[in-house]
């Protein structure tokens, strides 16, 4: 049996999460081997299936396994023919917690974060949106990373936190050549990313970091931040969900009044950039000065 630590949760396997952080935490989740029974009949032909029901989810991905997740406690998956363990390992630790997490009831959101100085910002955008090479370009000036991708938020405190991820990133070769980081094969549930994973240890927060600032990365012809209106900036988080990315039309009320919960008490602003990597300083610069004139809490980070 292996023992991890992620997002918060003590972690049981039956087999290795590559990913993940070893640690002998006491056991929130169980993942084991097992057959998942679907809530109800699967077509043969489906390449991603992806069933509801109360705190039970069921999953299927062709070539990679299937899971079922229940209670926000525990996951049984078995791979399927064409995979192996390590490839159950990787769909469940990323599929597979991310419904977890949300049957635990954390905002998750398709965002890359790095903690500046004790708090944490958050960058959100669409899977090309250049998410982690912002959380790069930061981690590579001193900043540590908190999570990848998916951004867990606890948002039932008073300040709102994140719960740290896996120490690593997943870059395109281009971004990881930028960088200078080493090739390594990437460890994503979706086999047909073209990505690499950037990993690093030392500096990965071990608690939950309190939440700063949410920008929303949009494309545009100069560097520049600007503040939606509240409610562009609720819609914004629901959109960029990992949960409402995955359900489509299984949009609980609960979540949006978590969402709107997170804008009333975390600043919301637009990032606004080209994209392109010779803006990159500038980009970083314009988010330091920003949080410098946070009057929220950041302004006492200091010089970043």
């Amino acid at each position: 049996m292996y023992s991890y630590l992620a997002y918060g949760i003590g972690i049981q396997c039956d087999i290795p999460l590559p990913d993940l952080i070893e640690h002998e935490a006491p056991a929130d989740v169980v993942m084991r081997l097992g057959k998942p029974e679907p809530l109800e009949a699967v077509s043969s032909d489906s390449r991603l299936c992806l069933q509801l029901k109360a705190d039970d989810a069921y999953f299927y991905y062709s070539k990679m396994g299937r899971c079922r997740v229940s209670h926000g406690r525990e996951i049984v998956g078995e791979p399927l023919p064409g995979s192996d363990l390590k490839t159950l390992g990787s769909l469940a630790q990323s599929l597979g917690i991310s419904i977890l997490l949300h049957q635990r009831g954390y905002v998750t959101l398709q965002a890359s974060c790095v903690n500046l100085d004790g708090r944490s910002v958050a960058f959100l955008g669409d899977s090309t949106a250049g998410k982690s090479f912002i959380a790069a370009a930061l981690h590579s000036r001193g900043h540590a990373i908190v999570a990848d991708d998916v951004t867990v938020v606890d948002v039932d405190g008073s300040i709102p936190s994140v719960y740290p991820g896996f120490p690593g990133l997943q870059l395109l070769p281009d971004a990881a050549k930028h960088f200078g980081c080493s090739m390594e094969e990437p460890e994503g549930f979706d086999p047909l990313e073209e990505k690499v994973t950037w990993r690093f240890s030392g500096d990965f927060p071990q608690r939950a970091v309190p939440l700063c600032r949410l920008y929303l990365l949009e494309d545009g012809p100069s560097v520049r931040i600007e503040r939606p209106n509240r409610h562009r900036a609720a819609f914004e988080l629901v959109r960029h969900s990992y949960w409402i990315r995955l359900m489509h039309d299984a949009r609980p009320a609960s979540y949006f009044l978590q969402c709107a919960k997170l804008c009333e008490t975390v600043p919301v602003m637009q990032l606004i950039r080209p994209r392109s990597t010779s803006v990159v300083s500038d980009v970083i610069h314009t988010v330091e000065e920003d949080l410098l004139q946070d009057p929220s809490g950041c302004n006492g980070l200091g010089k970043l």
